[in-house]
């Protein structure tokens, strides 16, 4: 699709998700790049290498070349050697659209000179977010840039880097602007197809632009854990067309895609925890003593507690100021209820029924924002966003399939129906970089909201929800999968966002928006921090067929992860306890090596005999019991959705990104003078006064002369892509 978004604007700075440069149009006849750097305690880039007629050559800081004879419309700028670029190097690529007339290497800035309007300039990093290393630093892991050294090539440009210099210039000759996503549902597979829209750039040297259809990054990083063999098992998705892989890093992951395509197919087999369900039938034949006496804790202590009709009687936390916890922990009191004698299912369906209709399902227990409702609660706020109570938001849904699933109670729900969408907050945080959600480090949180939305929405008719549901699942299990075995790609292209060194036992945790990505972090890194979010990974989690994926896709990196958690566990080193569980926060050891590893009964009792159990209020000890029990049996899978024909193509996340912040490698900031191009993390060796992204570190000003006083606003083209105008 030919872009007509641009036609109209005459001057502006351009940032998209979609493509890891910046693009800068001027009518003025001079730009001005690097502008300013000092103010940040930098220095200026001091070599500018470009491709003449007889090869790559070289201009240095306080050089001026007149009237150049670029082969190509490439300039690479390297920092190499300059004040404040001690240990690394950021190689900057500019790309022109017309001939200059001039360069010059000045140490307020690079300015460059042409014989009318300067254009379409794009700025991006050569590396992306990689950073070449100064000689003599070095790291103690086995880096992908360790040959890549920029203060040599000043004595002999190489080859390889020439061509990297080529093909992104020919890349950035076509960038896009907008990613039109749609998907559909077709048996056990959701399908996704995305058209693009680029913005081509005729230059003066004639070169043909070389179109690349991005895949989302963190979606390209599942894709290239499985190609890297950092998975046992790759992603299950298959991907029409062939892949290139530029090896741009980004915060989210690489940035790479389908070339020269305009649209992009993929189909995703994963429905199938969606439409099918595990339960866990008691056998003729009798249980494991262990698993026994942990069904009979269930039964006499659920019989005590729901000894009558009243739905008061369910709560666990002192009341309902504590209703954010309490909802949580109910879904086991409907999984017990096959379990349970007739007379205690009677009292707790009859309990949940009232409690569900007279409390979950009231909106004056939640604040309204935006579109949504938010569950607030003690130590669950909101601070002008969804932020946790969001979180709890989406939470409500596994709860409510569990009660109406376990006890048949769907007439509640299609009543209640218009209320219960209003706790789907998942697809409000998410977008298309980030593929899931963001701010989420809580594994429990992931994937499970839009499964059981999914399903409910199936019962009561909602054909558009339900498959909506399915797609904003699929997208969840890639943060899943990635946040196992994604860590590699980031270990290997450090350093991150400081020098400090990251070792190879750190997990993703969560997506931040700007350009932030994913925060990382484990046992030992980063040394200074205020909560180490790896140790709040399992929290929530109880999906029996979110674990089924986890078995089917990553059963070996969890037994890994599983077998060191019970090392920290024996050590009281880590929130998951042996002995006892938390139904709505913390699952036990005994849970988890449940449900993700199958492991039998008899080997969970050795973990945690009888005697060491500590099973707290019902709730929590249903939720350990249960797990015994579900070891002890042979599960069964079983169809709730039939598999239905091919439907038709919805679209997809759009709608739901009201406040998009577009970039992957470099954020721009502008509101008055020049704009100012800028990372997340890295702190510019001194903050600079009086101007934007001061604390951040800076690759200084851009723009032209008839800059300096402009005052600038952002224009949202589309969910992808902001301009500053």
């Amino acid at each position: 699709m030919r872009d007509s978004l641009l036609a109209q604007r005459a001057e502006f700075v351009l940032t998209t998700d979609l493509c890891p440069a910046v693009l800068i149009r001027t009518q003025e006849p001079s730009l001005h790049l690097f502008r300013e750097l000092r103010r940040w305690g930098l220095g200026m880039p001091t070599s500018c290498f470009y491709l003449s007629r007889a090869g790559v050559k070289r201009l240095t800081l306080g050089q001026s070349l007149p009237s150049p004879d670029l082969a190509q419309g490439w300039l690479l700028f390297s920092f190499a050697g300059s004040e404040g670029w001690r240990v690394f190097d950021v190689p900057m690529l500019v790309c022109l659209q017309h001939r200059p007339r001039e360069i010059a290497m000045q140490e307020g800035g690079v300015r460059l000179r042409f014989e009318r309007a300067a254009g379409d300039v794009v700025v991006a990093p050569l590396y992306g977010y990689e950073k070449p290393l100064q000689r003599g630093v070095s790291l103690p892991v086995t880096r992908r840039l360790q040959s890549v050294n920029t203060w040599e090539w000043r004595t002999g440009f190489p080859s390889e880097v020439r061509q990297r210099c080529e093909r992104l210039y020919r890349l950035w000759r076509a960038i896009p602007l907008y990613a039109q996503e749609q998907f559909a549902t077709e048996g056990d597979d959701l399908l996704l197809r995305t058209r693009y829209t680029f913005h081509t750039i005729r230059d003066e040297w004639g070169t043909t632009p070389l179109r690349l259809a991005p895949l989302p990054p963190t979606l390209a990083l599942a894709w290239l854990a499985g190609k890297e063999r950092w998975a046992q098992k790759p992603f299950p998705m298959q991907i029409e067309g062939t892949l290139t892989d530029p090896a741009v890093m980004t915060p989210y992951g690489p940035w790479l895609g389908v070339a020269d395509t305009e649209e992009v197919h993929i189909r995703f087999p994963l429905l199938r925890y969606v439409h099918t369900h595990e339960t866990y039938p008691l056998p003729e034949t009798p249980l494991h003593p262990i698993a026994q006496r942990a069904l009979q804790w269930v039964r006499q202590r659920l019989s005590e507690k729901f000894r009558r009709e009243d739905w008061q009687q369910i709560w666990d936390h002192g009341g309902a100021e504590n209703y954010c916890w309490q909802v949580m922990g109910d879904r086991w009191y409907a999984k017990a209820l096959p379990y349970l004698p007739a007379s205690t299912q009677q009292h707790l369906k009859s309990s949940l029924r009232e409690y569900m209709r007279e409390h979950v399902l009231q909106e004056r227990n939640y604040q309204p924002f935006r579109e949504v409702l938010l569950l607030v609660g003690p130590g669950i706020g909101t601070w002008g966003g969804y932020d946790d109570a969001g979180k709890f938001s989406s939470n409500l849904l596994e709860t409510l399939w569990c009660y109406a699933h376990y006890t048949g109670d769907w007439r509640t729900i299609r009543e209640r129906w218009k209320l219960i969408q209003r706790f789907f907050v998942t697809p409000y945080e998410c977008d298309w970089k980030s593929f899931g959600r963001y701010t989420i480090a809580e594994l429990g949180d992931e994937a499970a909201p839009p499964l059981y939305m999914a399903r409910m929405a199936y019962q009561v008719g909602d054909m558009d929800s339900y498959r909506f549901a399915c797609y904003v699942f699929v997208r969840e299990l890639v943060h899943h999968y990635i946040k196992q075995v994604g860590h590699h790609y980031f270990v290997q292209r450090q350093p991150w966002h400081s020098t400090e060194v990251m070792p190879s036992e750190v997990y993703l945790t969560n997506l931040w928006a700007d350009i932030a990505g994913w925060q990382i972090d484990g046992p030992t890194y980063p040394r200074v921090t205020g909560e180490r979010q790896y140790e709040n990974r399992w929290v929530r989690f109880g999906s029996e067929d979110v674990a089924r994926f986890y078995r089917d896709v990553l059963g070996k990196e969890i037994r890994g992860e599983m077998d060191w958690l019970l090392e920290q566990a024996r050590q009281n080193r880590t929130p998951y306890r042996l002995h006892e569980d938390t139904a709505h926060i913390a699952p036990s050891l005994v849970r988890l090596r449940s449900l993700l590893l199958r492991e039998p009964v008899q080997q969970l009792a050795q973990i945690s005999p009888p005697e060491r159990w500590q099973l707290g209020r019902p709730a929590d000890g249903t939720a350990f019991c249960l797990s015994l029990v579900y070891a002890a049996v042979k599960p069964v899978v079983h169809r709730l959705i039939p598999q239905g024909n091919r439907s038709d193509w919805q679209r997809g996340l759009e709608a739901y990104m009201p406040d998009p912040f577009p970039g992957l490698v470099l954020a721009v900031e502008a509101s008055r003078g020049y704009p100012v191009l800028r990372w997340w993390a890295w702190e510019p060796p001194q903050k600079a006064q009086g101007v934007p992204a001061g604390e951040r570190w800076s690759f200084g000003m851009v723009g032209s002369e008839g800059w300096r006083d402009r005052s600038w606003t952002a224009h949202r083209l589309n969910w992808n892509t902001v301009l500053f105008a």
